[in-house]
């Protein structure tokens, strides 16, 4: 056992999906020879209650199969930080794929969860994924992020190509409903919002 604690678990279904990762009913319900991918982080009810952390770091699962056509998946990594947040230690560090910045596709509780958290200190945006894990097309993108929890306020967002820091700005999350990927582009933002005009997605 170790310092590594794992309990198989169950998806627990209901009409069909489970209701702590959505997954459809029959996909993964198989024998104990076989993964179930039923995580334990996420599919223990009684995990806020038993588990305490100080930090809590992490590169979770990012998908996993819907049974959708083709290679259809859903995201499952925001439910591991949104556990972790929830079991409120004093640090939070997560490296995750980007598209969370728009939301869709289940996401856009999680990206307004995120937006509007106080307690994000900073965001580290790699556009292109290789440059953390090389060999590998994530598309959108990976980044990740430090939840403080004595931290309250802006955060420090750097854009990164490789190990070059392209961009560097303390701004809010929130400043709209999408997050702006590019620091560069605030500035072109509040300019044309100056003048009287609107922003396009």
């Amino acid at each position: 056992q170790g310092n590594i604690q794992y309990t198989r678990q169950e998806h627990n279904y209901h009409s069909g999906n489970c209701t702590y990762c959505g997954i459809k009913e029959g996909i993964y319900d198989r024998g104990d020879e076989l993964e179930n991918y039923a995580y334990q982080f996420i599919h223990n009810p009684n995990l806020l209650n038993t588990m305490k952390f100080d930090v809590i770091i992490g590169n979770p699962p990012y998908q996993i199969s819907d049974g959708g056509f083709g290679a259809s998946a859903t995201p499952i990594y925001h439910k591991f930080v949104q556990q972790a947040i929830a079991l409120k230690p004093k640090y939070v560090s997560f490296i995750i794929p980007s598209r969370w910045f728009a939301g869709g596709k289940g996401l856009d509780e999680f990206r307004s969860q995120m937006l509007f958290d106080t307690h994000i200190s900073h965001l580290v945006d790699y556009p292109n994924a290789s440059d953390c894990f090389p060999g590998v097309e994530i598309k959108g993108g990976v980044s990740f992020f430090l939840w403080d929890k004595n931290h309250s306020g802006d955060c420090t967002i750097k854009s990164m190509n490789g190990d070059e820091i392209v961009s560097e700005m303390t701004r809010p999350l929130s400043s709209y409903d999408v997050f702006i990927r590019h620091n560069q582009a605030i500035s072109i933002l509040e300019k044309v919002e100056a003048l009287g005009g609107g922003y396009v997605r």
